[in-house]
């Protein structure tokens, strides 16, 4: 395995079409939900969790690039993410919980989706993309960043070692998830 990841914005340089598959890649390969009933359902998941970032919010967007600029560069992981309330912020609607939490998105307005391919997980690569937008966030002022995940899930050990705490949860979909905050200020 190469040396270890630079983190740096997903707007610092044009990326191409291979980052862009890569970033898709590791998404699908992340994520929990496996299969689709069409491929509009996948399109659908894919823009709600994160194209949408990309398309609204990449100024917040973070990279771990290997071998930046070569040829062999390849990205290990992203993190997407928002600075505004989403349960403020009419492009949420589609995730109703953010209302029933909204004394606590207000606290904790900013908010992150992490995933990292599999070779890379493990290896502090996470928690570097992590406190790039933590700093990102701060130094914008928002005063904290939340996550949401369900509850019992292994990822809620890497959030906590991150820094963040439970903060409250809501019923979703039939399951419970947790959302779990970080101060900022």
């Amino acid at each position: 395995m190469a040396g270890l990841p630079v983190i740096e914005p997903y707007l610092v340089r044009p990326r191409s079409e291979q980052a862009r598959a890569e970033i898709d890649r590791i998404f699908f390969e992340s994520s929990g939900t496996k299969t689709f009933a069409s491929d509009d359902a996948r399109a659908a998941f894919h823009d709600r969790w994160l194209g949408r970032y990309l398309a609204h919010d990449a100024r917040h967007a973070f990279l771990a690039v290997v071998a930046p600029g070569s040829a062999d560069e390849t990205i290990a992981g992203y993190l997407v993410g928002s600075l505004d309330d989403p349960a403020q912020a009419a492009r949420f609607d589609d995730l109703g919980y953010f209302k029933s939490v909204a004394a606590l998105t207000a606290r904790y307005p900013a908010q992150l989706h992490v995933n990292l391919a599999e070779a890379w997980r493990g290896k502090s690569v996470g928690r570097a993309l992590v406190e790039a937008f933590c700093a990102h966030a701060r130094a914008a002022g928002a005063p904290g960043v939340h996550v949401f995940t369900g509850r019992g899930m292994r990822n809620a050990g890497f959030y906590k070692a991150a820094g963040f705490r439970e903060v409250g949860g809501v019923a979703w979909n039939g399951s419970e998830i947790v959302m779990l905050g970080r101060n900022l200020d």
